[in-house]
Parts: structure tokens; C-alpha cells; sequence
């Protein structure tokens, strides 16, 4: 199975290694797995803080992942 994982900008600055954890978990489930260098941010804290123009920008970071399953981690 190809699974893209979309590492959220909160593990990538707090917890990276929930990221890598991740990612050897998937690989040792049989998984092939993507990671684009293009994500950044989903939009997530932008829109907890009340910014949905901001939070609208993350909808074109998560149509990066054009895989059949999506995963995200948060810490």
C-alpha cells in the first residue's frame, strides 16, 4: 500500500520524531511511503485562532498528497 504521510508543521518544529516514528512504523507494516517535500502547514493552527483566510492557504498544501491514503500525526 502507498501512503502519503503529511508530517504537520507542529511535529516537524515540536516532536520530529513522532515523524520518523511514523514512517518506520509504516515501513515495517509494508507500507510504501511519501513524504513531498512541498507540505508545509495544513492550516490547522491558523484556523483554531480564528484566521479561515489563512486557514485556506493549508487547502492547497493538502492537495499536495494525490495518494489513495492520507495519514497526519500531531505530537
Amino acid at each position: 500500500m502507498r501512503v502519503g504521510l503529511f508530517v504537520t508543521c507542529l511535529v516537524d518544529l515540536l516532536r520530529p520524531r513522532i515523524g520518523f516514528a511514523a514512517i518506520r512504523l509504516l515501513q515495517a507494516a509494508g507500507c510504501e511511503v511519501v513524504v513531498p517535500v512541498s507540505q508545509t502547514c495544513c492550516g490547522q493552527p491558523a484556523y483554531n485562532s480564528g484566521d479561515r483566510r489563512a486557514a485556506r492557504l493549508g487547502d492547497e498544501t493538502t492537495r499536495v498528497l494525490h495518494i489513495a491514503e492520507i495519514l497526519a500525526g500531531e505530537p
